[in-house]
Formats: structure tokens, sequence, C-alpha cells
């Protein structure tokens, strides 16, 4: 009959190629072996004659979901990252709402004014 000890390390050898495959298939499906972002960069700035106070802006998708929101105020400018890609509306209030293209090649910029609606 084979030690106690034997069978462990026997056990132990036959685990290791499990536990290396199952390393192995997180790692891959955790980086996306081969797979790219899906989601890109805007840029908004509220125009300057657009008030003294600040604005919501809103990035909505193409879906009409809300992807991000931030405070910006007249003259100033957000950054958002994490856009999903393809077509986006932006809206801020009262100020004229813009459509534009998100892409992951290029960051999108668009400026929110109160004329030209």
């Amino acid at each position: 009959m084979a030690s106690p000890d034997a069978r462990t390390l026997g056990t132990v050898i036959r685990r290791v190629p499990l536990v290396l495959a199952l390393g192995a298939a997180a790692a891959l499906s955790l980086t996306g072996c081969g797979a790219h972002d899906s989601t890109g960069q805007i840029s908004v700035t509220v125009s300057s004659n657009a008030g003294e106070r600040p604005y919501e802006v809103e990035v909505f998708a193409s879906t009409g979901k809300l992807s991000e929101h931030q405070r910006v105020f007249p003259g100033g400018t957000a950054d958002f990252a994490g856009v999903p890609l393809g077509d986006v509306t932006v809206r801020a209030g009262n100020l004229c709402p813009v459509r534009t293209t998100v892409s992951n090649d290029d960051v999108a910029r668009v400026t929110l004014t109160t004329t030209g609606c």
C-alpha cells in the first residue's frame, strides 16, 4: 500500500494542470483575449454666454439611456470617458442639444450654446 504522503503528492500533481487551466481561462476572460474597449471619450464645453449658473450636462446613448452626467459652469468643459461608441446626444437645461458620434479613435468635442437650436 502506498504511503499517505505518496497519495497526497499524486493528488497535488493531478490538480496542478487543472488549477493552471482554470487560471488561464480566468485571465483570458478578464483581459478579453483580443477584445477591444467599446467606449470612447467626449469633451463638452458650455458656452460662456449661457448665463452665470451651472448646468447639469447629460450624455445620452443612442438607446436614450443616460450614460454620463456632470455639473459644468458656463465657459467650463467636462471630459467624459466610458461613453458608449456611436451616436450620442448631449443636453444641458435650456441649452441647445447636440448630437455627435463617439469613436474609440478620437475624443469627440461639442459646445452647448443658447442659440442655433
